[in-house]
This record gives C-alpha cells, structure tokens and sequence, in this order.
C-alpha cells in the first residue's frame, strides 16, 4: 500500500515527525519499506502566467513566450507544444536549481534571449516522461513558490500490509490505526448525499447471491469530458501510485486508494438493457482493459448484461464497456463481492489490481453506498451531469455479519504474561471500531464489518497488545514446576529407533508425501495413489502409499551422481484409500545398496545382501521374526514379512528387478518399512544371572528338506533342550556332491551351560540325543555322516 503522508494527515493529524509516525505503523504490525520525496531538490520554481506565446522567427518548434511571475515579465524562449496564451506555469527563474543539480542561466536561443525555463513534469522530477510543460489551474497564485503550492515536501510512504489486513488497504484504514495509537480522533471527508435530478437506472439481477450480495449503481448523464483531473487530484494518485487516465477513472481510482472501497465505471451505451452478476459459461470470451483476451470459465464471478460479459467481477472491466472520449452517460458500480468468490481469479487471468487485491482480502460491505455517494459528488465536481437515483440490490442473508468475542480478563493476563487496566481495553477496543459490553469476567466484543480478520478471543488479545505496544510489555521471568514425565521402558520410542539407525550407518532423509503417480504405479502396479485436485507440479500429483519410492528414487539419483554406497532411512506418514475414508499412517522406511562396509584398504568389496538389513532390523526388534512372503515391490524369491508379538508389522526384501531395470539402478537395493504403530511395545527385558560354570558346545550338522528354514531348527533345538541351552546359531548351510538335489545340511552350534553346576558328559549326550530326536520326528531330518 503506497500513500502520501499528507493525505494521511488530512484524516488524522498527530503532529509527529515521518520518521515517528513510520515507527508507529511498523510496531503495530504496519511494516513501512520505505519513504521516499514526493519530489527531488530543486529551487526558485514559481507560479507564472504567459502573457504571450509567438512563434520563433528562426526555429520552427520553438516559441517566445512573454510571461509574468506576479513580479515581472520576462521573455522565455520555450520549446513545449503546449505554451499558448493565458495558462498558468511552473517557471523557473535566473538562478534557480533543477534535479540534477542543473542551475537556470541567462541563455541566447537562435538569436532570442531566454532569461529562465519553463517545466514540464519530468523536469520537476514528477514523471518519467511528459508531452509539454506542466500546466497548472487557473486559480494558482502568480510567484508562489511550485513546492508549497504542489505540497512537494510531502512523502511517499510504502507499507507492507499482511493478508489479514485488507481493511488498512486505505488512507481510511490507515488512519484508524493511526487515530488509535495516538489515541486522536479521526476526522473522514464529509459525503453529502447527492439528489437526483432524473429517473433513469439500469436494472440489476444478481444471479450469484452468496458471491455477490450487494450490488449498487447509478446513471450520471450528459458528463462534460472536455474537463481536466484538478491537479491536487492527480497528485494524490500519483503518489498511491495510481497514473491518472480520464476525470470519472480518476474518481473511482481516488475512492477505492482513500476509503477502500473498489469502484468501476461502465459506458450506458454499452450495456444491452441491464446488468447481470453471475457466473460466466465455459469458454466465454472477454477483451480486458489491459488488451489481454480471456476465455472464462464456470468459476468465474462476471458483471454482464443481456448480451455479453462486461466485467471479471471486483478485478478488471472490458473494453468494449469502458468509459472514453465520446462517453456520454456513465453507470457507476459499487458493489460488495464475497471474498471466497474473487480469491485466486486474478491470478488464474495472469492479472493483478488493486481492485482484485482488495477485495480478496475482504472490503467493508457496510460503506458501499457511502462510497458511491462520494464518488457521484466528486464526478460532479469536476465534470459535471446530473445522477440518477441509487439502484440497489441486496441479499442481507448473504451479507457477512458482525462477530460476538467473549474477551477474558484473565486470559488477556494468561497470554500477554501481565495484566492491562480494564480502561485501558476499552479504550483501545473502541477505537479499533468494535462494540463492547462489559461483563463479570471480561467483555463482549462486537466485531465490526471491515474486520474478517477477527474471529477468535486470541485475536482480540493480539489487538490490545499490539495497540498497547510490544515494547511496553514487560520482561518477566517465567517461573514453574517441572515434573518428569513418565517413562516406560516398554515403549518403542520413535527418536530411540532413529538413533539405532544412525548408529548402524543410515542417513535420515526427508521427502514429499506426493509423488509422481508413475512412479507409485511401477513400485505398487495394484495399488491406485490418492490423486490431488490441484498438485504442485504434474510428478508431484498423488498421496505416497509407501516410503520406499522416495527412498528408491534418492538411490537412483545417487548413483548417478557416482555415489553407489547408500544407506538412508525415513520417517513419515502414508496415505491409502479405505471404506472409512483416507488413512494416514505413520511408517519408517529404510534403504541400503552397495558395499557392505565403507572403502578402506582392510575391508572387503562384498555387497550388501538381506541378511545385512535384517540384522538391522533385528537391532530395532530383537524380538521380529521373518516368514517368506511376496510383495510387489520385491524381489519374489528375496522377500520376507516381519512379525512382532503375533502380529505383521512390516516387510523387508530386495528391489524387484523390474523395478531397477526401469529407474536403471545398478546391484542390489535392500528395503525395509515398518508400521511404528504397530510397534510401540516391546517385551521388557529381563535380568538372568551369569552362571560361573563352563559352558558346553555341541555342533550337529542335519540333512534337511531345502524348503526349511533355520526358524524351524532353532524351535525345535530351543524346546528339546530346554533351560540349559544359552544359544544356537547356524553356522554352515551345504548343498552339492553328497546331498540329494532336494536336501541341504545345516550345521548349527549350540551352546549348553547350567546356572548352579557344571554340567558332565551324559547328560549332554541325553540332550543331544533328544535334539536330535526331535528334528528326526518333525522334520524328517538326518545326521550328516
């Protein structure tokens, strides 16, 4: 929001310096950027009359013009196409000092002499470019000085306004904020309600009533466009950073900077019988005032009449209904457009306008009519005509209604750290323009229309504090009691699991929940991705269903940039379709590929295989065990569920080959992905006294069925030995010469030790005997001659 300094003090004067005032904005949340002249240096310009203007006998775009400065006349040789007999300019005499540091010198022009200039606004420093000298109005007083008739030791203020703060998109605004915390009263323009003088309206249907539930606008005919924007007006345009284009624009542009309400005028002639609000049809077709042709759509809140669009509603008009030269009469909009329908619509046009910024934000449905009395009044003033009446419609359920906010004393106190007087409240809460009513415990707190961004008690809170002044709020020191919060140790805490991780050489990554959904459909070809409405980027379009495609394509992208010895992890949610909606669960995730160990003149170059991250796993869940089980995005013959305390909490295995085929992924790649919902106990370990007595091996090596696995030995051990077996580890698997093509031996290692005693010959043997036994009978297994 760019403003004058002095138009703000026109609403509310307290007679601070700029650089004060700037601070104040900024500590209440009104960030100013910058403040910057209206003007550059200059000096001895003056108010001056030509009294004549002849052309130059030897130069034919030259002119000698006879001007007075209320002083004397002098002759001035001046080059402006617009130099004529009897206007009003700004001179600058013998002496004076231009931008630029440039100094005024008698001058010989072809032969004439030249004693001062006569400016044009870009050398004054008050545009870019100009066409001629600046002319000033009629009334301007002949030698005073151009600063102080123009106000050119004005500034222009820049605020940064949050989004939540549309209602300081205004001098009206601003001023509010100003008025309050100096704690002066604001005092607004007067706005007299225009009569009219004809009975000509255009009818209006809202076919839109929740996106438009106000909709006000009136017939000024016979408007003289041969008048001129007053200067002052131009000024105050110019320094919102508005460029000024025609009297009756002007006017609609000076409402919208100074009180914030966005206007828009239509030529009569061009609006077929009336006025529609409603949502535009696909692929309506409408030129905008800045040239640009659109293809509307169903989503698109639209002014039009009987025949056409005339307008994207509160962003830009057409051109085909805009007011120029030959426009007679004009129609005057000023209407109330529901935030929710005009947000994102300037974006989707690639266009952006004060108007669409304002009302995005929301803009107060209450001063609409206000607004369209006060730019009837100024259009009158400058170019004349005679208004009709105001044609209103309005849908007052569909309007935004005031808030009730039950503000606590005590919760002013809980939040702020402090507690502020009770008048002190009030004073600021009335000021901001809300109601209030006190209450036992605080107040009821009426919210006012130009305020959407007021909803909660917090909200209020942060009003009083930021009027009363951040800077005022005393430092204290928090005090309290801490309590140690309770621990069990059977519970798998998630940062403890990430730790183990770390500790066994992965990297913690972190990634999109989205994905690209043909990635989801070459790891998970069965499963259909959640899609988004409206994705980020086209690879980025579907809910992940698994952590691993982000950890595949993080091992792709690696080894193409040379890195092959990969070991990440992460942590985060997943997302799937079921009957009672989306679920979200949460799920860590792992990956390994290349060598086993990092390269080092001591280490060997073996690869990392499943049982590498099946330790791992082991190291998180001592208590998991493995079952073959298939999983698309597995390697078939090299894949493995995880259980824990009877239930399956995850899978683990190797990259399916046609995955890798397909992201060109070199070697193995070992995953994993656990439910850490499904984890969250553990069994609580317990103590067992080291025995001082020696410990006994005994190895056997078994014949077996090749589909069994070490899981059925080591149950069969465990139950046949019973409390004197400490361990069992498999320590050889065989097959070839001398084992059936349909056998393997396995040669396993057991470790016996009792508690109180040292165990003798016999009884191992006995053991032994029943161990073996035992495979005997359950799985037909032999001892290996």
């Amino acid at each position: 929001m760019q403003l004058s300094k002095d138009w703000l003090l026109e609403w509310v004067n307290p007679e601070k310096s700029t650089q004060t005032i700037c601070d104040q904005l900024t500590a209440v949340g009104l960030e100013v950027d910058s403040v910057q002249p209206v003007a550059a240096k200059f000096t001895g310009l003056v108010v001056a009359k030509i009294i004549s203007a002849e052309p130059h006998p030897d130069a034919d775009k030259l002119k000698v013009c006879l001007v007075d400065d209320g002083k004397q006349q002098l002759q001035i040789v001046c080059g402006g196409k617009n130099a004529r007999d009897g206007i009003k300019v700004v001179l600058a005499t013998v002496g004076a000092v231009l931008p630029g540091d440039f100094k005024i010198k008698p001058a010989k022009l072809r032969g004439k002499e030249s004693f001062g200039m006569l400016c044009s606004e870009s050398e004054l420093g008050l545009a870019e470019s100009s066409e001629g000298i600046l002319e000033l109005p009629a009334d301007a007083p002949l030698g005073e000085d151009i600063r102080h008739y123009l106000k050119l030791d004005d500034a222009i203020i820049d605020i940064d306004l949050t989004p939540n703060r549309g209602d300081c998109l205004s001098i009206k605004g601003l001023a509010r904020e100003l008025g309050v915390i100096n704690q002066i009263d604001v005092t607004p323009p007067t706005v007299t309600p225009v009569a009219a003088t004809h009975d000509n309206t255009v009818a209006v249907t809202i076919k839109a009533q929740a996106a438009c539930p106000r909709y006000c606008s009136r017939v000024i005919n016979n408007i003289d466009h041969s008048q001129q924007t007053p200067l002052w007006m131009q000024e105050k345009l110019r320094r919102g950073g508005v460029r000024s284009i025609c009297p009756v624009v002007d006017v609609t542009n000076y409402v919208s900077l100074e009180l914030g309400q966005p206007m828009h005028a239509f030529d009569l002639k061009a609006i077929e019988k009336q006025i529609v609000v409603r949502f535009a049809k696909a692929d309506e077709a409408l030129e905008l005032l800045d040239g640009q042709h659109v293809s509307l759509n169903e989503k698109t809140l639209i002014v039009a009449d009987q025949k056409q669009p005339l307008a994207i509603a509160g962003v830009m008009g057409g051109v085909a209904s805009s007011v120029t030269a030959e426009t007679e009469s004009v129609v005057l909009e000023c209407a109330f457009f529901n935030p929710l329908a005009i947000m994102g619509t300037a974006r989707r046009y690639g266009v952006h306008t004060d108007s669409s910024q304002r009302f995005e934000r929301g803009v107060d449905p209450s001063i609409t009519l206000e607004a369209l009395e006060y730019a009837t009044q100024l259009i009158l003033y400058i170019c004349g005509g005679q208004p009709g009446p105001i044609n209103e419609a309005v849908s007052e359920s569909d309007l935004p209604q005031r808030k009730t906010i039950i503000l606590r004393r005590a919760q002013i106190s809980k939040v702020l750290g402090f507690a502020i007087s009770d008048e002190k409240v009030a004073d600021i809460l009335q000021r901001l323009g809300l109601e209030i009513k006190l209450q036992d415990a605080g107040w009821s707190v009426v919210t006012p229309l130009h305020r959407f961004d007021l909803s909660l008690e917090e909200d209020l809170i942060e009003e009083v504090a930021r009027i009363y002044g951040y800077d005022h709020i005393p430092s204290i020191v928090p005090s309290g009691q801490l309590t140690m919060l309770p621990f069990s140790e059977t519970h798998n805490n998630v940062h403890a699991i990430r730790n183990v991780l770390v500790e066994h050489g992965y990297h913690e990554t972190l990634s999109y929940s989205f994905i690209d959904p043909k990635l989801q459909a070459l790891i998970f070809p069965e499963v259909e991705g959640i899609a988004l409405q409206n994705p980020i980027a086209n690879n980025l379009s579907v809910m992940r269903t698994s952590l691993w495609p982000n950890l595949i394509a993080a091992v792709a992208h690696n080894q193409k940039h040379q890195q092959d010895r990969v070991r990440l992890f992460e942590v985060g949610r997943v997302f799937n379709q079921a009957t009672s909606g989306v679920t979200q669960d949460l799920k860590i995730a792992g990956v390994a590929s290349g060598s086993r160990e990092p390269e080092q003149w001591s280490a060997s170059d073996a690869k990392v295989d499943f049982y590498d991250v099946k330790a791992d796993i082991e190291a998180l869940l001592p208590e998991a065990v493995f079952e073959v089980a298939q999983n698309s995005a597995l390697h078939p013959g090299q894949s493995a569920k995880i259980i824990c305390q009877g239930q399956i909490v995850g899978f683990i295995g190797s990259l399916h080959p046609r995955v890798s085929q397909q992201l060109k992924i070199a070697g193995n790649v070992v995953l994993f992905e656990l439910d850490l919902t499904k984890i969250v106990q553990k069994s609580l370990s317990q103590y067992q006294p080291v025995s001082k007595y020696p410990q006994i091996r005994r190895d056997l090596a078994v014949v077996v069925d090749d589909g069994v696995t070490f899981k059925q030995v080591y149950d069969i051990v465990g139950n046949s030995a019973g409390d004197l077996l400490v361990d069992v580890e498999i320590f050889d698997i065989y097959r070839g010469a001398g084992i059936a093509a349909d056998k393997k031996s396995m040669a396993v290692k057991m470790i016996l030790q009792h508690a109180k005693r040292t165990l003798v010959d016999d009884e191992v043997t006995r053991l032994i005997d029943k161990v073996v036994l035992g495979l005997k009978t359950s799985l037909n297994a032999e001892l290996r001659e």
